[in-house]
């Protein structure tokens, strides 16, 4: 074991229960190391505890320490991983990379706004209490108004949800993963996202025997079961 790998850890978002890993950015990048092979200690994170991640030039979280080298954002560090440590590729070549750059937006730009709406009153008593009044204070700057107004009709959100996912649902549909036949980074980034759903929400976005649920099964399977490990919502 290089004097490296001994170093790597993550910094990860957590809730007052240090179990709750609340970010879906936090984890597209581990399930990005676990894709990689690469061992990393979990380092839990309170949105309030800029101080410790300061070497990274950001306030916002996954970090991730690798040696000496510091990669704040969950596409840096994917990028970061993959021209540092070539095998196990995250992205299929340029093209590959290309369309997995489509689905980080979308995700970013689409789908979280949604699900923000639709699962924010069941994650603000979740988050850490230190937390709370900054989390507050960040979402009325961000968006004009408090957690309650915009988590105030989460069955408006969950149509559109619905919705939105109906071109996700076609493709699964007709293969196994958005990388084909195995899983690769678009899958991840998308996986973080239903994965936040599931720890914070009891809130259902497909049926159980549609392809959405098939995959997702799938991917809370892999890696040995690490995002299952991850306990939902209602046993929190």
């Amino acid at each position: 074991m290089t004097s490296r790998e001994n170093k790597r850890k993550l910094f990860e978002v957590v809730g007052e229960n240090p179990q709750a890993h609340l970010s879906p950015y936090c984890w597209r990048s581990r399930m990005a190391l676990a894709h990689k092979q690469l061992s990393f200690d979990s380092e839990p994170w309170h949105i309030t505890e800029k101080q410790r991640i300061a070497r990274s030039g950001g306030v916002t979280a996954p970090v991730l320490v690798d040696g000496e080298q510091w990669v704040r954002d969950s596409w840096d560090i994917a990028t970061y991983l993959d021209d540092t440590y070539p095998a196990h590729p995250l992205f299929a070549g340029p093209s590959g990379k290309a369309k997995t750059l489509f689905v980080n937006h979308w995700a970013d730009n689409t789908l979280h706004p949604l699900i923000f709406r639709a699962v924010i009153a069941e994650q603000f008593p979740l988050t850490a209490n230190c937390d709370k009044d900054y989390y507050q204070e960040r979402t009325l700057r961000k968006f004009g108004h408090c957690v309650e107004e915009i988590g105030a009709d989460p069955e408006s959100a969950c149509r559109a949800i619905k919705q939105a996912l109906s071109p996700l649902e076609a493709t699964l549909d007709e293969t196994p993963f958005l990388g084909g036949v195995t899983p690769d980074y678009s899958d991840y980034i998308l996986f973080g996202t239903f994965q936040w759903a599931r720890v914070v929400s009891l809130t259902a976005f497909w049926p159980p025997d549609s392809a959405l649920h098939r995959w997702f099964e799938d991917l809370l399977n892999a890696f040995d079961g690490m995002g299952r490990a991850q306990p939902p919502r209602s046993a929190l």
